[in-house]
């Protein structure tokens, strides 16, 4: 940097700058303090009207409850049709419904009523008779004369007893029983004065000025500052803003010192003008003098950071901070260390991200085109060009038996040494592959081939064969692994992932330790064509035993009955055994810690022992019919245990019955069992280990499935069938359980049953 440069810019530019953008400001300002003047006295009044309004709209539906409440209410109409067999028990619970209804109104508040045949005056503290009661002056002076039936009343005070001394502030409203027609009675709110004006000062907080209400009498309702209230009635303050109200007659006023600041501000204006304009001298002096002390630490400072953009990521070293300089320094520093502590987090991150990522692709729920997808892939650092690729999921066998064995630290680090064996075996057989375990029993590989030909899919099966081999070997416990289809495009992997994890669902058709590819399940669907026929009927008996809505005889008794017509060999009746305690495994996931241990250590043993016992398919039905009660009868003595079993069988009852209720929540629940709603909640998942809303979803959902399969009702007819009043929400729902939509979940499995046909 030249210096001829430097006083070019000091003497050009800089003296008129300074000298104009202070000119301007000071302008400025002066313009602002008038704008700023009119622009909060439209502010006070329009703080005074939406106070006004939120106020008139908590009385107005004070009033609208109670006039509901007075034509509705049975217990408020009983009191007022007295045939002189009340108790005080009825009396005690029509005082309960006032509570209830105080409750629910806005503000503090008490309520009286009136039976003009009896002369009794009933309120939250008991029955009296009108001469016994405090404000029975202004109970008939608004009875006999309807002075007050218009609305709400001025502040006054009121007090329940006559021997009481001075009583509470109250606004009261006044309504005849009934609303129209011969009056028999009335009904008094009073909300007390204080709670209203507080309820003024914490809707405003407003620091620089006030609210205040005022009665048409011109009563203040806060009374606590005289000398305010004294300035209100006289009409002492021309800055203050007055709202009147159509529903009450009350006037809001609102005002503050902050005009009175600017007013003082505008009388030392001139004054600041002339100490501006010799702080602009100034200025300039300072700015010719600073500029020339600090130019050459400035070009240093330039000079360092040119040098930490040629070394980029290089560390510059930190000396002690003397000055302004130094201290710049330091922060310049310490911006580096900032920099490179976050590259490390974010390494630190790439696996969790890598992870999240992989499950978004593969699931279908990134939204990102060919080229974002790609960039995010390098950064990621995972393949992004290829030509073909397969998708691959792995799973652990007998995943409840692993986790019972094993210890969490254990068993993440039998997952890692799983995923790393199977990088090796890919880098030994010149593989690029991407693998992540993205459920806890369940992991996804992804295998990359960056030419068109060659038998890719060999070497994927074989690859996976491998590692199936090294883990049984090496390992107590095996995985089976489903294959899924090539393809050629990014936006295909989901049907991929889809596909693999479909034929994985037929591990118990396949047994442990196996590898289905979509030859093999072609070749089993044509050979067992029958057993694929029964897994939906053998996925119902199991959600039917655990559900314990008593039908789960029924499904075992039709499944039965198939197997006798349908010809089925022994290797097929295992097969479906096998099925049938696959489903039990994954229901038994959700059910209580007791209740697995008593299927893992008692029953399961013996149900993989019938179908080789049994010589007849009699007698399998009959073995399995006789565990299964047996299992059934020392679920329900494990749920006898817990207190509230029977109740919360109540309420699953309920839900099962009534799922087809729009209105169906864990309120209406709660009011009709009579329970604290999140006490029922928790209660109901202690229970049956899940949450009220995903089982009321889950039946719902189930019940549609079987809709869409068995008939043929429009999708709308079906939602609404179910319990869904907007269809859009129905088919979020079906999606978010089932993975399709409904019209294609259908169309799907069509397909799926013409094929197997």
């Amino acid at each position: 940097m030249r210096m001829s440069w430097y006083y070019r810019i000091l003497l050009s530019y800089a003296p008129i700058f300074f000298l104009v953008i202070s000119i301007l400001i000071f302008a400025f300002f002066a313009a602002l303090n008038e704008s700023a003047k009119g622009q909060i006295s439209l502010t006070d009044e329009a703080i005074a009207t939406k106070v006004m309004q939120a106020v008139d709209n908590n009385l107005k539906a004070a009033e609208r409850m109670l006039i509901k409440e007075m034509d509705v209410n049975e217990k408020i109409t009983s009191f007022f049709q007295d045939d002189g067999s009340k108790t005080v028990y009825d009396y005690f619970l029509i005082s309960r419904k006032m509570d209830d209804l105080s409750s629910m109104l806005p503000f503090s508040n008490s309520i009286y009523m009136y039976n003009e045949a009896t002369g009794k005056v009933l309120t939250r503290n008991g029955l009296s008779s009108l001469d016994q009661f405090g404000d029975s002056e202004f109970l008939l002076d608004s009875y006999r004369k309807g002075s007050y039936s218009a609305g709400w009343t001025n502040p006054r005070y009121f007090k329940e007893f006559n021997h009481e001394a001075g009583g509470e502030r109250v606004v009261s409203l006044y309504k005849y029983y009934p609303v129209t027609g011969d009056k028999q009675g009335a009904v008094v709110i009073n909300i007390r004065v204080p709670s209203l004006v507080g309820f003024i000062k914490d809707l405003t907080r407003y620091d620089a000025g006030f609210i205040r209400l005022i009665a048409p009498n011109r009563e203040p309702f806060d009374i606590v500052n005289t000398q305010q209230a004294r300035e209100l009635n006289e009409d002492t303050n021309t800055d203050l803003k007055r709202k009147a109200s159509d529903y009450t007659g009350w006037y809001f006023i609102s005002g503050g010192q902050s005009n009175k600041q600017l007013s003082l501000l505008s009388l030392f204006h001139e004054f600041w003008i002339f100490v501006g304009l010799a702080a602009v001298v100034a200025g300039i002096v300072w700015f010719t003098y600073v500029t020339h002390r600090n130019f050459k630490p400035i070009h240093t400072i330039a000079g360092r950071i040119q040098d930490y953009t040629k070394r980029k990521s290089g560390e510059l070293a930190r000396q002690p901070a003397k000055n302004e300089l130094k201290f710049i320094e330091a922060a310049i520093d310490g911006l580096i260390e900032k920099s490179s502590q976050y590259e490390q987090l974010y390494h630190d991150d790439l696996p969790v991200r890598k992870r999240q990522c992989l499950a978004e692709w593969l699931e279908g729920s990134t939204m990102m085109s060919e080229m974002q997808w790609r960039k995010e892939m390098h950064k990621l650092q995972v393949p992004a060009n290829f030509e073909k690729l397969t998708i691959a999921v792995m799973e652990i066998d007998r995943y409840l038996a692993f986790t019972g064995s094993y210890s969490p630290s254990d068993q993440y680090l039998l997952k890692f040494t799983v995923s790393h064996v199977l990088q090796e075996i890919a880098q030994s057989g010149n593989v690029v592959l991407w693998n992540e375990w993205l459920e806890p029993h369940q992991m996804a590989i992804v295998f990359y081939w960056k030419d068109q030909e060659g038998t890719h899919r060999d070497q994927a099966v074989e690859s996976m064969k491998q590692l199936q081999d090294w883990i049984s070997t090496n390992l107590e416990f095996s995985v089976s692994v489903g294959l899924g289809t090539e393809i050629t495009d990014y936006t295909e992997a989901t049907r991929s992932y889809e596909e693999a994890r479909e034929r994985l669902s037929l591990k118990p058709l396949f047994g442990t330790n196996s590898l289905m590819d979509k030859a093999d399940v072609r070749c089993k669907r044509e050979r067992e064509a029958g057993v694929f026929s029964q897994m939906q009927l053998l996925s119902t008996l199991s959600k039917s035993f655990r559900q314990d809505d008593g039908q789960w005889q029924v499904h075992l008794d039709k499944l039965a009955f198939s197997l006798r017509t349908g010809l089925f060999s022994q290797a097929d009746i295992q097969h479906m055994m096998d099925f049938l305690l696959y489903q039990f495994h994954k229901e038994w996931a959700e059910m209580p810690g007791e209740v697995q241990q008593l299927w893992i250590d008692d029953y399961l043993p013996q149900l993989e022992a019938v179908t080789a016992k049994s010589l007849t398919l009699d007698e399998w039905h009959v073995q399995v019919r006789t565990l299964l009660s047996e299992l059934e009868g020392r679920i329900r003595e494990v749920r006898s245990v817990r207190s509230n079993h029977l109740l919360m069988s109540r309420v699953k009852h309920y839900i099962d019955v009534h799922y087809a209720d729009p209105d169906l929540s864990l309120m209406k629940l709660s009011e009709f069992f009579e329970m604290n709603p999140r006490y029922l909640s928790k209660l109901f998942k202690e229970e049956f280990s899940e949450k009220f809303i995903d089982y009321m979803l889950k039946v719902r959902l189930e019940e549609a499935s079987r809709l869409l399969l068995e008939t043929d009702l429009p999708v709308q007819y079906i939602a609404e069938r179910v319990g869904y009043q907007h269809a859009i929400s129905f088919h979020r729902a079906f999606k978010n359980m089932f993975g399709l939509p409904p019209g294609d979940y259908r169309r799907k499995t069509d397909t799926v049953r013409s094929t197997v046909d």
